[in-house]
């Protein structure tokens, strides 16, 4: 199910322009902007980037509008139309800000209804899931108007049976999949999950990003010389891969003996807006572990400095749905890079499924310490193995994951309003 347009080049550019010319004019019903900030926000942006500027708007909220102005948000700041969300970033105090988000649900719709008809909107698109995917779903009923979704993770969809939100969402997930004109998910996973839960054709539309722009700035030269073997984690970290990621860290931090090998010295580098403190209280931390960030624009050269590119899911029971389903952004500039990478998820994750039907990481699929191990030594040790790898992971960037063959597809199947 994994998206694959054998027609690039001319005909992919051909295709963009034509589809551009009869873009719909659309609006982006989201809490969030496309930006260079985060992965959901990189995703869009780049399928959005080269919508005609004069045909795109946003209804978001005055928190984003403000947090994301230096990302490089799409469309212009006189195109996002921000109404009030209440933001709390604390275990209890989170929910009484969700209730009072559902509580604004009504003004959020009123505002985009009346932004649709002063703007002759053509369409509506949301990224699920929040309040804001509920007052999309209100705006396409009450204008009559187009709903497109494109469904990137479902946290929600593993606690329907806990707390408010889970019950609001178990009442209008079916709703607003089900009236959709058309849905995308980011993963075979996910698709698999929304057709067989909810009856609809899902479209797989795996992470992107510009191929030629990446690999300009990612040379890779292996130095088989060098003592150090680098590791490196790119993106935030959370529930659903702290595990994971906690179990590396133990093992690096262990450290390496390698008899008559130069590279016996290992280093982890988690390049994470998470602070120092976090990260201690995750467990993630240590004499091999160090922590620092990274520009959107500088991650090409990151990992092109990095011998194994590490990609980690939870084995967590409670975590299954999201592991299923969810297929991290950041595999793209993984793959684009060309670095050996590192698989630490369970087999049913989508990432290990991918990887392997694709030979383009080493996967470890089993919650130990020894296989981790066993892994690091082998992509330390074995030259053909990471060539091997190496060689798949640019090959699967190609053909998956270019924006050149994927925006165009994806514009023609938005385009087809009356379809």
């Amino acid at each position: 199910m994994y998206m694959h347009n054998g027609n690039g080049g001319e005909l992919g550019e051909r295709s963009l322009n034509e589809n551009i010319s009869i873009s719909p004019r659309m609006l982006v019903v989201w809490s969030w902007l496309p930006c260079n900030h985060s992965g959901a926000g990189i995703l869009m942006r780049r399928l959005f980037a080269d919508y005609p500027s004069d045909r795109l708007w946003t209804l978001t909220s005055y928190q984003s509008v403000r947090d994301l102005a230096s990302h490089q948000p799409i469309p212009p700041p006189e195109r996002q139309v921000p109404v009030p969300e209440a933001r709390i970033h604390r275990r209890w105090i989170d929910r009484l800000a969700r209730f009072v988000n559902y509580l604004l649900v009504p003004w959020t719709v009123w505002r985009g209804v009346k932004l649709a008809r002063q703007k002759a909107i053509e369409a509506i698109f949301t990224v699920p899931w929040d309040h804001f995917t509920i007052a999309a779903y209100f705006i396409h009923r009450i204008t009559g108007l187009p709903l497109y979704m494109y469904v990137m993770d479902d946290p929600a969809g593993t606690r329907r049976a806990l707390g408010p939100q889970s019950i609001v969402y178990s009442i209008f997930m079916p709703r607003i999949v089900c009236a959709a004109r058309r849905v995308w998910g980011v993963s075979s996973g996910m698709c698999e999950y929304l057709e067989q839960s909810y009856g609809v054709k899902c479209l797989p539309l795996l992470p992107l990003l510009d191929l030629d722009d990446f690999q300009k700035r990612s040379t890779r030269e292996e130095d088989l010389s060098n003592v150090l073997f680098e590791i490196v984690f790119t993106g935030a970290i959370y529930s659903a891969q702290v595990d994971a990621v906690r179990r590396l860290v133990r093992v690096v931090n262990q450290g390496f003996c390698l008899v008559g090998n130069p590279r016996s010295q290992i280093r982890l580098t988690l390049y994470t807006s998470a602070p120092v403190e976090a990260l201690e209280r995750l467990g993630l931390v240590g004499k091999n572990v160090r922590r620092d960030e990274v520009r959107h624009q500088d991650i090409a050269t990151v990992i092109a400095r990095a011998d194994v590119a590490f990609l980690p899911l939870s084995f967590e029971p409670e975590m299954r749905h999201v592991v299923e389903t969810s297929f991290p952004s950041k595999i793209a500039e993984y793959l684009a890079g060309g670095v050996p990478i590192l698989v630490h998820a369970p087999s049913y994750s989508t990432v290990a499924r991918y990887c392997r039907r694709y030979d383009c990481g080493l996967v470890v699929d089993e919650p130990s310490d020894a296989s981790l191990r066993s892994a690091l030594m082998r992509l330390a040790t074995d030259t053909e193995l990471r060539r091997r790898l190496s060689a798949k992971a640019l090959e699967t960037a190609s053909d998956n994951h270019n924006a050149s063959r994927i925006v165009p597809k994806f514009l023609h199947q938005l385009s087809e309003i009356g379809s």
